[in-house]
């Protein structure tokens, strides 16, 4: 019976109609078994039963593997069995964490550019194919399905391009270079508050502490300073407020699921089941717990403006409440809800993975290190480097060897390498890599950790972190690679706080630099050695163990 269970749950995920058919005739079958079983008592055995059963579970099953084997569009592009008849298995490798390795074996082993990952989609990994999957009309596919960040939609979510571009203009001002520069000031207070609680802490008593942690900290008081109007203590109190970094990772893994298997997730939202596939503020934890935490803010925020007490606000949150389209029309509570999820989802804890990666990438090697910090104790001798916080501008302009470190960490690690994928459409021109045509109606994706590995673009040493690669040819090198990186997503879809995190990371790890000398401790049971940690579409550090001694810096805020 085990078996049967485990076929009846495959089929079920693959082909819900099925399960919910297989499960009413079950019903109705058990109500007629008792008046007829005098007439066929001798033939209800228990094995005839499970026979029965087992050729009503297969059979659906059976066809399902022959129909995407030899039948379907994409039966002719290399992938994994069970991946080309199933969600189930690329579901599975990234519960596991697995997926991007995975997805890499794969394609070294069969030799081929395009990997069937799932029964209608293709994994594309080239750089040089970024432009023709993610162009200015492609439509998003239904793993952004909606649901995980409560009932609205973000723009994240929005899957027809002319939907999406219309709420993109309503939003996307206040994301700006040019807005977000005026909030350098704050952000300034955050860092060398930062700087100092990271003495206070652990250089003056020599102790060793987790920087995955403290970057994570810095990086979720700048996104609630901007997006809310105030930092919500994580560097002050030197803790997870409320835990809420931890509870974001819960609810990366619930998306990468839901993500994974969405036609099973669409047919579930149709039945009475569906609420409960709704992100909700009654949840115990993960998303559910970040709604209640919005609510909150919202609800705030909501009474300042009754009480007409907001009129100096310039925060993100200000800015959606403010927004109205041609019409006049303010945006719906749910979307606003939305967009402060994802403020919270792609906005604090990727810019923090990006700040670990630096430290990771460069305190493991010597020679980049001592190369960067001489560039920026130079620049701040050459008073190229306004103190005690340079601006990000001065930054970019005056310490190149210093910028292409933080790309190259974006390069090596983004924070959201897994896929993102796109629907081929029949109204466009027709999708072809390398000489093959992809069906319409396919799911075609890359993934920013592959894209961005790419030896075609990036050199027969592309899995290496080597910054000098940015800088190389007079910085045409380094022009063509800003093009294909897909850090930040690709296209008129990129991320909208790409500004934001750039401006942080010109200031917040080069401020480290200049305050401390770290070095990482030697693995041991106390102090592990620095590890990436793939959850749904997400990555993030842990254990990136240190000590720190501080320089001794004339003028330096301390």
């Amino acid at each position: 019976m085990g078996a049967l269970v485990r076929c009846q749950i495959l089929v079920g995920l693959a082909r819900p109609e099925v399960f919910v058919r297989l499960a009413w005739g079950w019903r109705v079958g058990r109500r007629k078994l008792s008046a007829q079983s005098e007439r066929f008592g001798p033939y209800l055995t228990g094995t005839n039963l499970a026979g029965g059963l087992a050729i009503a579970l297969l059979v659906p099953f059976i066809y399902q593997i022959i129909y995407y084997r030899f039948f379907h569009p994409l039966k002719d592009f290399d992938g994994p069995f069970w991946g080309s008849v199933t969600r189930l298995w690329h579901t599975y490798q990234n519960i596991r964490g697995i997926e991007l390795e995975t997805y890499d074996r794969l394609l070294k082993e069969k030799n081929t550019t395009i990997l069937r990952i799932s029964p209608t989609e293709l994994l594309i990994p080239s750089a040089l194919s970024l432009p023709h999957i993610y162009h200015r009309q492609a439509v998003k596919t239904k793993w952004y399905v909606t649901g995980a960040l409560g009932p609205g939609e973000s723009v994240f979510n929005m899957q027809q391009h002319s939907h999406h571009a219309h709420f993109r203009r309503l939003i996307a001002g206040p994301y700006s270079m040019s807005k977000m520069v005026k909030n350098e000031p704050l952000i300034d207070d955050i860092i060398i508050a930062w700087i100092k609680k990271l003495d206070e802490m652990f250089a003056q008593q020599n102790k060793a502490f987790d920087m995955s942690r403290w970057a994570t900290f810095a990086a979720f008081d700048v996104i609630s300073l901007v997006g809310f109007g105030e930092a919500f203590g994580f560097v002050d109190t030197a803790t997870d407020v409320d835990d809420l970094i931890e509870e974001l990772h819960k609810g990366f893994f619930y998306f990468g699921i839901v993500g994974r298997m969405y036609p099973f997730v669409e047919f579930i939202k149709k039945t009475w089941l569906g609420r409960f596939l709704v992100s909700n503020e009654k949840d115990k934890g993960g998303m559910g717990f970040l709604i209640r935490w919005t609510n909150r803010i919202m609800k705030a925020r909501q009474k300042e403006i009754a009480e007409g007490k907001n009129n100096d606000r310039v925060d993100l949150l200000q800015s959606f409440y403010e927004a109205r389209d041609a019409d006049g029309q303010p945006l719906t509570e749910d979307h606003i809800r939305a967009e402060c999820m994802l403020l919270f989802t792609a906005g604090a804890d990727t810019t923090g993975t990006t700040m670990g990666a630096m430290m990771a990438y460069l305190l493991s090697n010597p020679t980049v290190y001592a190369k960067m910090i001489g560039e920026i104790d130079a620049a701040f001798e050459r008073g190229v480097l306004s103190s005690p916080v340079p601006a990000a501008s001065e930054v970019s302009k005056n310490c190149p060897y210093y910028v292409a470190c933080v790309k190259e960490s974006l390069r090596l690690c983004p924070s959201a390498p897994n896929i993102f994928p796109r629907l081929v459409q029949a109204d466009h021109a027709p999708l072809v890599i390398d000489g093959k045509t992809i069906p319409v109606g396919t799911e075609v994706t890359s993934t920013a950790y592959m894209a961005n590995r790419d030896p075609a673009v990036y050199g027969k040493d592309a899995e290496e972190f080597r910054p000098e690669r940015w800088l190389e040819d007079d910085g045409e090198a380094g022009k063509v690679f800003d093009k294909y990186l897909a850090t930040f997503g690709y296209g008129t879809r990129s991320c909208l706080g790409k500004d934001l995190a750039m401006i942080e990371l010109m200031k917040t790890p080069l401020m480290f630099f200049r305050a401390f000398n770290p070095r990482l401790c030697l693995p041991s049971k106390e102090t592990p050695s620095p590890k990436r940690i793939l959850v749904g579409a997400m990555f993030y550090w842990d254990d990136i163990w240190m000590k720190l001694e501080k320089r001794e810096i004339p003028g330096f805020p301390w």
